[in-house]
């Protein structure tokens, strides 16, 4: 069974999608381990827990520095097994070392449009208008 990570940013309408491809049998053997959010108040969190899955909060405003987070999200990441990880309106930078570990397992779904069009106020149809 494909174990998937799922890191978000807000509401969590993507992960509300793979949920429900996954409830309806249109993604077979998979499931969503855990769901990652950089923003304590994003309501993918509470999508994540009412489907009973690990739902953690990581922001790098909790960290002294961004290596310090970046370390900490590769850590938290490391420590689920994870098949796949997919970004799925995840607005913090991946890093480096992270796409080096799980390179050609990480899809990003939304935003799409990185690192072409990103930036502060760079959400929602701004970026659609721009590009």
């Amino acid at each position: 069974m494909l174990k998937i990570g799922v890191l978000v940013s807000g509401g969590g309408t993507n992960l509300q999608a793979i949920f429900d491809a996954i409830d309806s049998g249109r993604i077979r053997n998979a499931h969503v381990k855990v769901v990652i959010s950089n923003n304590a108040g994003a309501y993918a969190l509470e999508r994540a827990r009412h489907k009973g899955v690990e739902a953690l909060c990581l922001s790098p405003k909790s960290f002294e520095s961004r290596d310090a987070f970046n370390q900490a999200l590769l850590e938290t990441v490391d420590s689920y097994d994870l098949d796949l990880i997919v970004l799925a309106g995840y607005l913090v930078t991946i890093p480096e070392a992270m796409i080096r570990r799980y390179r050609n397992r990480i899809i990003n779904i939304h935003p799409s449009l990185i690192p072409s069009f990103c930036g502060v106020g760079y959400y929602g149809l701004k970026v659609h208008e721009a590009a």
